[in-house]
């Protein structure tokens, strides 16, 4: 009897130590600044999509940068979500916490929407998004950057966070190793930023009711940030390089 008494008590210590090792003193939310909920009046009007369509767009507002980890704590906390999921990336532990100005990642578009919905936003449609980062831009769109024709790599400066010389080895020659504080690269004639790069954007389709990632990100080479590359997206998937931003 002592002897299976001396098993209980040394597996009740086990017990306690270990959860006592996996607690997390979670930081204080902070503010919320005035940046993190810019949004930007988009003027409706006529344009050909990345697909050829001629499509009409409604006057809109779309969120001037990507949702950051700041602005998620608090629409989460808010709507009652859970934290993202740690990325794990070198040298950034931490990063929901400890990066407030960097965008979220690791969040399904399920709750992206759920999250916008508090404020009253919600995801763009893929139409939206392109409508907005092609404004000021001539001739097919298919193929173009946000900021035009000329590839990253030969213009001045590298206006994107995304992997550099599509070699994964130099993608910090942007400046970043992973992901940049919201606001770094202001590329849009719209007044909208990020629009190529950082976290590639979740926006919904209703060509094919599906969830699509747009822009490219600081995971992926230059031909994702053109405006006709897409991926397909689940409604319950993540990953560390896409992000979202609202529309109203």
């Amino acid at each position: 009897m002592r002897g299976s008494l001396k098993v209980v008590l040394a597996l009740i210590i086990l017990l306690t130590t270990a959860c006592e090792e996996e607690e997390e003193t979670i930081p204080a939310a902070l503010p919320l600044e005035a940046e993190d909920t810019v949004f930007v009046s988009i003027p409706g009007g006529n344009f050909v999509n990345s697909r050829g369509d001629t499509v009409e767009i409604a006057s809109f507002k779309l969120q001037r940068s990507e949702v950051n980890n700041r602005l998620y704590r608090y629409l989460a906390d808010q709507s009652g979500l859970p934290h993202p999921a740690d990325p794990g990336f070198p040298d950034m532990e931490h990063y929901f916490y400890e990066f407030p100005d960097h965008p979220v990642v690791n969040i399904s578009p399920g709750k992206a929407e759920s999250a916008a919905s508090f404020i009253g936003a919600r995801l763009p449609t893929r139409n939206e998004w392109e409508y907005a980062a092609s404004l000021g831009l001539t001739g097919s769109i298919s193929g173009q950057y946000p900021w035009g024709n000329l590839p990253p790599v030969e213009t001045p400066g590298i206006p994107a966070n995304y992997m550099a010389l599509d070699d994964w080895e130099q993608r910090d020659l942007d400046g970043f190793l992973y992901t940049a504080p919201c606001g770094s690269y202001p590329l849009s004639d719209a007044g909208i930023v990020d629009m190529a790069g950082n976290t590639a954007e979740m926006v919904f389709c209703t060509a094919d009711t599906c969830v699509h990632l747009m822009g490219g990100s600081w995971a992926q080479v230059e031909e994702a940030m053109t405006l006709g590359f897409t991926r397909q997206i689940g409604y319950g998937d993540i990953n560390w390089f896409s992000g979202f931003r609202m529309a109203k």
